[in-house]
């Protein structure tokens, strides 16, 4: 798998007073760990983003170089997290855990899917992506980047299960086979309901002429 670089200088601080002051000349806070050490970190953020253009995804070994006092030492490690400030955008900070390429570990991995379903493209069905991303356990030297799934055979109905994939040697999936990762549905027929009016069927109006019947009376003269 990709294997990128990133130099790092040891923090010395901790402090939100500290940290703030860092972000303000470029630098973004961070740590790198492993089970019985942690050590605070700051980072250019025009690298770190540099870094994570190139990776695409934050399941890559990186060699973080960190420099102390002139003295640099290089640890290998995997992207564990990244935080952005949810209004500006920017990397506010970022975990690396340390690691060995011989490593198992347990980490996500992206789904990608190629194709156009027959299903959707001839009979206009629906396809529907519902796993994005799938957890595996593998080397940490073995990561994939991604996994790539082809979906031009689906047919309405089909759909391709954790189960079905095709995965790397060495990359097992933690979760359920069963998980569907994608299916194809039957396209939605709207039901047009014609509202049929009832008229009213209105009875002919009956018109009763009465004939006044005029009396002549006698006039006695």
């Amino acid at each position: 798998m990709k294997r990128l670089k990133i130099c790092a200088r040891k923090r010395e601080k901790v402090g939100k007073e500290y940290v703030k002051k860092i972000r303000r000349q470029g630098l973004v806070p961070g740590i790198i760990y492993k089970k019985g050490f942690v050590q605070p970190l700051e980072l250019k953020e025009t690298d770190l983003i540099h870094l994570l253009h190139q990776a695409h995804s934050e399941n890559v070994v990186v060699e973080v170089e960190i420099s102390d006092n002139g003295n640099k030492e290089v640890r290998t490690a995997i992207i564990k997290d990244v935080v952005h400030d949810p209004l500006k955008g920017r990397i506010t900070h970022v975990d690396f855990q340390e690691v060995s390429l011989e490593e198992i570990i347990r980490i996500k991995v992206p789904i990608e899917i190629k194709g156009e379903p027959v299903g959707v493209k001839v009979d206009g069905g629906l396809l529907e992506h519902l796993l994005w991303e799938l957890e595996v356990e593998c080397k940490a030297g073995e990561i994939p980047e991604k996994l790539t799934i082809d979906v031009s055979e689906l047919k309405i109905g089909d759909s391709i299960t954790v189960a079905d994939l095709n995965l790397p040697s060495g990359v097992r999936a933690t979760g359920s086979g069963e998980q569907v990762i994608v299916h194809v549905l039957a396209p939605k027929v709207e039901r047009v309901e014609e509202v049929v009016e009832e008229e009213a069927g209105a009875e002919p109006e009956v018109i009763t002429e009465k004939k006044e019947e005029q009396e002549e009376e006698s006039q006695q003269g």
